[in-house]
C-alpha cells in the first residue's frame, strides 16, 4: 500500500509539471551519453531487480513474545552509532542502551582509520567549503563557519570526555597544520579572498598566507619536491597551526568501550533485518545472529537510531516511515595512495588540500595527509573516485543496494543522473583511470613523486543522498541529513561528509529529535551545556570562546599529560623499567647493552652511541627524564632510519616526537 501511494503520487506529480530536464543537464559528447544510458538503464535495472527481489522475499513476523526490552536500540557500530550511544548512555544512566553492529568488532566500514584520510574537519583547508560567488566575485564562507563551529564542538566534548576520565587519553587525535595549496592566477586569486575574509573571524584568525616558494617549503617540503622555484605558474599556500588528524577507528574503539563500562549493551555479529512499530508507538525489531539458531532475536525499543552509514536508507525504509518516502541513495567508492617510506614520510606533517578537478563531486578534493596508523607514520594521497554497486566495503552485496530501489525513488535516481553528467561522466573516468593518469594527479602535488613508493589501498563505502525535489524530481547531496519520525521514535542519519569530524554535534541533533519529554529535553540541554562550552553559542561573535575551546583541546588533547605524548611516555616508563635490572633508578650502559642485544641486532658501536646521545649531564647513566626526552625520539627518528651516529647537538635539534 506504502509503495503504491508513493508511486502514484510520483506519477501525477510528473504528470501534472510535464517539466523538461535542462539543456546543460545532457552533454553531448559520446561519453556523456553512453553514460546516461549505463546510470538511467542500471537505475531501472536496480529497481525491478531489488523491488522484485524483495517483492518475493517473505519478511520476517515480528512478536513481542519473548522480546528484549530496551530504551534505546542504536543500530550500527561506526564512529556516529557509538557517539550517540555513549552520549545517550551519558545523559540518561538509568536507561538500557544496546548496540548491534552486523560485523564482528566495531569500526569495520567508513569509520575505519584505513578506510577515510583521518582529517578533523574544521573547515581550516577544505576548499569545498568557501566556493567562489560567480555572480558577485566574492568567496562565499557560511558553510565554512557552520563546520568549524561544529568541529569546535567535537573537540570540547572529546576533551571533557578526556579530563574526566571516560575516554583514556586523546592518543586517537594529534597536531596536524591544515594547509591549502593552489596554483594558476585563478587559484592564487580565489586563496587570497578566502584568507581574506576569514581571518576577520577568531576561528581562523591564526591562517597564514604566502606565495614565497621558501616560505611554502619551510610548511611542506614535500610540495616543493622537484617543483622549480620559477615554475610556469605561480602557487599559494594558507596554513593554520590548529589542524588535527584524527584516527576515527580508534576513537570509535575508545567509544564503545567507555559504553560497556558505563552499563551499554554492545551485541555484534548482528544484522536487523525488520522494523515494525506498535500501537504504543514502540519498535519490533528483529535482529539476525550470525549463530546456529534459525530464528531472529527480536528487540522491543522505545527509540531507535540507525547509524549504519549506507545502510541506513534501508532501515528507515524498512520501518516505512513515510519521511523518508522518494529517499534514494548513490554509492560512491574511493581509493588512496598510501606512501610508508620515512624519507618521504619526513617531509609532510600536515594535512594539505588542493582544489577539485572541473566536475569532480566535493568529496574527491584531493588531499595529501600525514597519518599514523596502528603506530606507523604514512601518508595518504587522494581520493581517487569509484563506483561500486554496494552499500558496505566489508560485508554484502550489491542487492544490498538494490534492495533500496523501489518504485517511489525510481524518478528521483534517474533525473539525479540526467541532472549530473558531469558527475556521471568524472566517475566512468576514474573507474578507468590509468596508474599513469594516477601518478600525474600525485604529481601535481609531489612533482617527483615516484610510483614504487606509493600503493593503492580502497577507501571505505559512502551513500550520497539522493532526495525527491519538486522542481527538479531528484536531488544529489553531499551532506549529512539527520531524518526523523513524524512521532519522534526513530531517527536516521544519511549522507556522508562531513559525518566523523562532526559526529558529536550531529549526536546532539539526533537527540533532540526523540521525542523523550519536556522534562529531559531541558536536563539534557543543561547537561551539554555543561560539557561543552561551545553548545549553543557562537565561537566567532562571543570574545575569547573561542580560545578557551582550543586552548583547553590543546591541554587535554593535543600536547598536555593526557594527549597522545604524553600516555605513550608510559610505554617508555615501562620499557625503562624492564631495562633497570637492579631496580636503582637509573640505567647503566650494561643495562642498556644487555636488553638491546638480546631485542635488537644493533652492534656495541651503535649501543654506544645512542647512550651517549641520551646522556646529557654526561654522568655515564641514564635517568628517567633523559630515558623519555632522548630515547623515544632517537629510535622513532634515527634508528628506523639505521643512523646511529649522532652527537648530543644533533639530538637536541631533532624533531619533538610524534604521536603513535
Amino acid at each position: 500500500m506504502f509503495m503504491r501511494a508513493t508511486l502514484s503520487r510520483g506519477i501525477a506529480r510528473a504528470a501534472a509539471q510535464r517539466r523538461p530536464l535542462s539543456a546543460a543537464a545532457v552533454k553531448k559528447s559520446s561519453l556523456g551519453r553512453k553514460a546516461a544510458y549505463l546510470v538511467g538503464g542500471g537505475v531501472v535495472l536496480g529497481a525491478a531487480a531489488g523491488g522484485g527481489y524483495y517483492a518475493v522475499t517473505p519478511q520476517p513476523v515480528l512478536s513481542a513474545d519473548d522480546c528484549e526490552d530496551v530504551d534505546a536500540l542504536i543500530i550500527g557500530g561506526g564512529i556516529m552509532g557509538t557517539t550517540v550511544a555513549l552520549m545517550l548512555k551519558l545523559l540518561q544512566p538509568k536507561w538500557k542502551v544496546k548496540l548491534v553492529e552486523q560485523h564482528d568488532r566495531v569500526a569495520q566500514e567508513a569509520s575505519n582509520e584505513w578506510h577515510n584520510a583521518g582529517t578533523g574537519h574544521a573547515a581550516l583547508c577544505e576548499p569545498n567549503y568557501t566556493p567562489l560567488n560567480k555572480a558577485t566575485g566574492e568567496v562565499e564562507i557560511i558553510k565554512a563557519v557552520e563546520v568549524n563551529q561544529k568541529f569546535m564542538t567535537s573537540l570540547a566534548f572529546w576533551s571533557w570526555l578526556v579530563e574526566k576520565g571516560i575516554l583514556p587519553d586523546g592518543t586517537f587525535i594529534q597536531p596536524a597544520p591544515h594547509i591549502l595549496f593552489v596554483h594558476g592566477e585563478s587559484g592564487v586569486s580565489w586563496l587570497k579572498k578566502r584568507v581574506e575574509k576569514l581571518t576577520k573571524l577568531p576561528a581562523f584568525a591564526a591562517t597564514e598566507y604566502s606565495e614565497d616558494y621558501d616560505q611554502i617549503k619551510s610548511w611542506v617540503r614535500l610540495l616543493c619536491s622537484g617543483r622549480e622555484r620559477d615554475g610556469a605558474e605561480p602557487i599559494a599556500c594558507s596554513r593554520h597551526p590548529d589542524g588535527t588528524e584524527v584516527n576515527y577507528g580508534l576513537l570509535t574503539r575508545n567509544l564503545v568501550q567507555s559504553l560497556i563500562e558505563l552499563g551499554g549493551d554492545v551485541q555484534l555479529l548482528s544484522t536487523v533485518t525488520a522494523l515494525q512499530q506498535q500501537p504504543d508507538k514502540r519498535w519490533l525489531v528483529a535482529v539476525s545472529k550470525n549463530d546456529l539458531t534459525p530464528t531472529n532475536q527480536t528487540v522491543r525499543a522505545r527509540f531507535v537510531f540507525a547509524g549504519a552509514g549506507g545502510g541506513s536508507l534501508r532501515i528507515l525504509q524498512m520501518a516505512g516511515i513515510p519521511e523518508i518516502a522518494g529517499y534514494g541513495g548513490m554509492p560512491v567508492s574511493g581509493k588512496f595512495l598510501v606512501c610508508q617510506k620515512p624519507e618521504i614520510i619526513e617531509q609532510n606533517r600536515n594535512k594539505v588540500y588542493g582544489r577539485a578537478a572541473i566536475g569532480a563531486p566535493p568529496m574527491s578534493v584531493p588531499h595529501l595527509d600525514w597519518r599514523t596508523i596502528y603506530g606507523k607514520d604514512c601518508i595518504f594521497f587522494g581520493p581517487f573516485a569509484g563506483f561500486s554497486p554496494a552499500v558496505f566495503k566489508m560485508s554484502g552485496s550489491p542487492l544490498d543496494w538494490f534492495s533500496t530501489f523501489n518504485p517511489g525513488n525510481v524518478f528521483p535516481m534517474v533525473a539525479m543522473g540526467l541532472q549530473n553528467m558531469d558527475l556521471v561522466k568524472y566517475l566512468v573516468t576514474e573507474v578507468f583511470a590509468s596508474k599513469d593518469s594516477q601518478l600525474k594527479a600525485l604529481r601535481e602535488f609531489v612533482p617527483d613523486a615516484k610510483p614504487e613508493d606509493w600503493t593503492m589501498v580502497w577507501a571505505g563505502q559512502r551513500i550520497q543522498i539522493v532526495k525527491p525535489d519538486p522542481k527538479v524530481y531528484g536531488k544529489l547531496e553531499f551532506g549529512t541529513e539527520v531524518l526523523s519520525s513524524a512521532d519522534g521514535t526513530i531517527v536516521g542519519l544519511l549522507g556522508a561528509s562531513p559525518g566523523a569530524s562532526v559526529s558529536p554535534q550531529i549526536a546532539i541533533e539526533v537527540l533532540t529529535k526523540f521525542d523523550t519529554g519536556g522534562a529531559n529535553a531541558f536536563n539534557w540541554h543543561i547537561a551539554l551545556s555543561q560539557w561543552i562550552p561551545s553548545y549553543g553559542r557562537d565561537i566567532n561573535a562571543e570574545p575569547g570562546l573561542y580560545d578557551s575551546v582550543m586552548n583547553k583541546a590543546r591541554e587535554v588533547l593535543l600536547h598536555g599529560k593526557t594527549s597522545g605524548f604524553r600516555s605513550n611516555m608510559a610505554n617508555a616508563n615501562h620499557l625503562f623499567d624492564r631495562m633497570d635490572a637492579d631496580k636503582d633508578g637509573v640505567l647503566k650502559i650494561s643495562e642498556i647493552s644487555t636488553y638491546l642485544k638480546s631485542h635488537t641486532s644493533m652492534a656495541d658501536e651503535q649501543i654506544t652511541k645512542l647512550v651517549e646521545a641520551m646522556d646529557e649531564d654526561r654522568s655515564g647513566d641514564i635517568s628517567r627524564s633523559e630515558f623519555d626526552q632522548g630515547f623515544t625520539r632517537l629510535v622513532a627518528n634515527l634508528v628506523r632510519r639505521g643512523s646511529i651516529n649522532t652527537s648530543q647537538d644533533e639530538l637536541k635539534d631533532l624533531p619533538p616526537p610524534q604521536k603513535q
